[in-house]
């Protein structure tokens, strides 16, 4: 009786290996997601903006961006992001995430109602990663939770639909991230740049499902049943930047 649970752990193991063993230095992500109150949205960010002066004032090294989330089940919250680090560059900041986490309980907790936080790796084994600058005005986020026998197919799929998908739509900023620790895996996350959000419309007139079908022929569609079998569930949402609350230090401003 415990050999299909074993199995399933070796499977849920093997996946997350592999998404380690395909990333590069810095291409890792430390992500927070906020959830604030009810009724406490104006003193959480007077307050999310005090630290992010703080911040500043230790003369912190890492960019903070963030992220309203207005759709889907998150809606209401934020999302709070530090991305392409090197894993080794989370090991020695011991002292100072301590004074990190003092202070934002000293500011933010009482309009918290929780923080979460996890590791995200960039996966540009499965599309060529979008090289880095100022955040865009809008992040369209898919969260895909992979069944762990469908991970080689999912990704095999997703190689193939993003080739298709970059090739009808050249100018169309996105990234693809596997989560590292701190969550329900294997997830596979999608995120794309918008200006607008009219561009969630993607290329105007055609799904992707069309898209993937004119690159590769009758074999298009295996390539979309073959991704959405390797996925249990699916969720999306719309992030838009708030630079009044982010905290870029001066290096990396543009």
């Amino acid at each position: 009786m415990r050999k299909p649970f074993l199995l399933l752990v070796v499977l849920c193991l093997a996946a997350t290996l592999a998404a380690a063993q395909t990333q590069s230095a810095a291409t890792v992500c430390e992500i927070h997601v906020n959830k604030v109150k009810p009724g406490m949205t104006s003193q959480y960010e007077q307050a999310r903006a005090k630290h992010m002066a703080w911040h500043k004032g230790q003369n912190d090294s890492w960019s903070w961006a963030v992220w309203e989330i207005t759709t889907g089940e998150g809606t209401g919250n934020y999302l709070v992001g530090s991305c392409g680090h090197d894993w080794k560059d989370f090991d020695g900041r011991d002292k100072f995430q301590a004074a990190d986490s003092t202070n934002a309980n000293s500011t933010m907790g009482p309009y918290l109602a929780s923080d979460t936080m996890g590791y995200y790796v960039q996966r540009p084994d499965l599309s060529p990663a979008t090289p880095s600058g100022p955040p865009p005005p809008y992040l369209s986020v898919t969260h895909f939770f992979l069944k762990p026998e469908g991970v080689l197919d999912f990704n095999d799929g997703v190689k193939k639909a993003s080739a298709a998908v970059a090739k009808a739509m050249p100018n169309n900023p996105s990234n693809w991230y596997s989560l590292a620790n701190g969550g329900t895996g294997p997830e596979v996350v999608l995120v794309r740049d918008l200006k607008s959000i009219s561009e969630l419309q993607g290329v105007p007139g055609k799904t992707v499902d069309q898209v993937v079908q004119e690159a590769y022929g009758d074999q298009g569609a295996a390539v979309m049943v073959a991704i959405r079998k390797a996925y249990g569930r699916s969720y999306s949402e719309l992030l838009h930047f708030r630079p009044d609350l982010s905290y870029m230090p001066a290096a990396a401003k543009p």
